[in-house]
């Protein structure tokens, strides 16, 4: 389908403008007049006349010096050579010969008997010539010359001819002349004269600009919505090239080869929707959307062209403010989400330590205690205390000690995996859930925090030197004994705790309500 489209482009491109059309018919006008007036009275030289004219002259004079020597026999040798060098040094006779009346060739160059074609009736013609020789009153015999056809043979030749020369020049000449005076001329005609009023009334009613063109691109009508696009587009635009609106063509957002107008004349589709920029130096944006179809008779045969400018200006400056707010509105949202997420923080962790508080705490915990009571994995749970704190407070200040349960704190944090819940139960409290671990891995992890504790918060406080901070932790495992739920669980862990404190701190030690007795680990 595109190959014919382009097939039919390059035919409408050669097609000759109705400027060449005219000028054409005028000087087919021109020349078919002159060869008439040439028919009556002989304006141009009969080129036929005067070359058989020139011949038999040459003819004649040859014929003389052959007379001549005929008379004389001692000349018959020189005769023959005469003749001979007549036909070499000519470019227009190809034979001589001479014959007595009754028809014997006495003497004749090569090719003549051959060659030779008698002209009827005995005239001559124009390649045929023949001269009388004649013995005092009687006819002796004919001096024949044969003559080359003075009419080309190939289009080269014709064209050399002098009256083809100029016919062509006379042709070429008057069709640019009428070609640059018509153009000229058309220019100033109004080609609005060929669009009925009341179509042109009806066009200026439309909010739409519209222009109408012709196969060449010069504008036929254009309506009181187009020529209000722009300050240049009031002039009188009609007969004018859309080229020439350079506000226009320039404005065009597009990177095709051919202008959207041309390409519309190519296509049985119009083309719609191309941005036009119609902004101005120093003034405001203005936009618009450009809409293209070809002006088609009964036949498909494109007569001209549609165009329409539609203004969205107004729609591009809503759209452009409704894109700014839904900018901001995604900025409000990201510092809602923020703040939520602050104050979801603030909701479920300590601010002073990060960790979750009680209620963050039971929230996380109760999934792990079903979990963990439907598939009887191991779920442990550990206090941990800071030794002496309230000694830590008093001695050196309450900021000191803020220190020493954030240092705390972030040794927990550090020492927990991703599955375990950090939980500020309260004061210098803690409490850890320690998800897959028996409980003599889970005393082997407290034990290890505790000493992590030891060695690192000390020497982590800033402004007091020798610290040393100790903590005490408690175990239990869910199921063992009567810890069902979680706040038994947080119990048993509880009294490990006090049993840790009781035997002289800085250990770990969990209670056992089995049969078994009670484990102690000593730190």
């Amino acid at each position: 389908m595109s190959e014919k489209f382009s097939i039919r482009g390059l035919m409408r491109r050669w097609a000759m403008s109705p400027t060449a059309r005219i000028s054409f018919g005028l000087v087919s006008l021109l020349v078919g007049l002159l060869m008439v007036l040439d028919l009556v009275l002989k304006l141009l030289p009969d080129q036929r006349a005067m070359t058989q004219s020139v011949r038999e002259q040459v003819a004649v004079n040859v014929a003389v010096q052959v007379k001549l020597l005929l008379n004389d026999a001692s000349m018959q040798a020189p005769l023959a050579g005469m003749i001979t060098e007549i036909v070499q040094q000519s470019t227009e006779i190809e034979s001589i010969g001479i014959r007595r009346e009754a028809g014997d060739l006495v003497m004749s160059t090569r090719g003549h008997k051959e060659g030779w074609a008698a002209p009827p009736l005995g005239l001559s013609t124009i390649t045929s010539v023949v001269v009388p020789l004649n013995s005092g009153t009687a006819k002796w015999g004919q001096l024949e010359i044969g003559y080359r056809s003075p009419w080309p043979n190939t289009l080269m030749g014709w064209l050399k001819q002098p009256t083809v020369q100029l016919i062509f020049t006379i042709s070429t000449a008057s069709f640019v002349a009428f070609y640059l005076y018509l153009r000229r001329v058309l220019q100033h005609l109004d080609p609005s004269k060929a669009i009925p009023e009341r179509v042109r009334v009806a066009f200026d009613t439309l909010t739409e600009g519209l222009l109408v063109l012709d196969l060449q691109g010069q504008i036929l009508l254009a309506n009181s919505a187009f020529r209000g696009f722009h300050p240049q587009a009031g002039d009188v635009l009609m007969g004018r090239s859309i080229k020439q609106l350079e506000w226009l063509v320039n404005g065009v957002h597009e990177t095709a080869d051919l202008p959207p107008w041309e390409r519309a004349l190519q296509t049985t589709e119009p083309i719609l929707g191309i941005e036009v920029d119609l902004s101005r130096d120093g003034g405001d944006t203005r936009r618009a959307l450009l809409n293209c179809a070809a002006i088609r008779d009964a036949a498909g045969n494109a007569r001209g062209c549609l165009l329409t400018l539609d203004d969205v200006t107004a729609l591009d400056q809503a759209n452009t403010k409704l894109r700014s707010a839904l900018t901001e509105l995604e900025v409000s949202r990201d510092q809602i989400q923020k703040q939520n997420d602050e104050l979801q923080l603030l909701a479920n962790c300590d601010p002073m330590t990060a960790c979750f508080n009680r209620r963050a705490f039971f929230a996380r915990a109760e999934p792990m205690l079903k979990h963990a009571l439907a598939t009887g994995e191991p779920l442990c749970c550990v206090m941990i205390d800071i030794d002496r704190f309230k000694s830590v407070n008093d001695t050196h200040g309450h900021s000191v000690g803020d220190l020493v349960i954030q240092a705390v704190s972030k040794v927990l944090k550090t020492s927990m995996r991703e599955q375990d819940v950090l939980c500020r139960y309260g004061g210098e409290e803690f409490c850890v859930l320690l998800h897959g671990l028996t409980l003599d891995q889970a005393v082997v992890v407290a034990d290890r925090i505790r000493g992590r504790i030891e060695r690192e918060v000390g020497s982590n406080v800033e402004g007091v030197p020798n610290l040393r901070i100790t903590s005490s932790f408690g175990v239990a495992l869910l199921g063992s004994g009567n810890a069902k739920n979680m706040l038994l669980l947080i119990e048993r862990a509880d009294q490990g705790l006090y049993a840790a404190k009781e035997a002289g701190r800085n250990q770990v030690q969990c209670i056992d309500w089995a049969e078994v007795g009670e484990l102690v680990v000593d730190a």
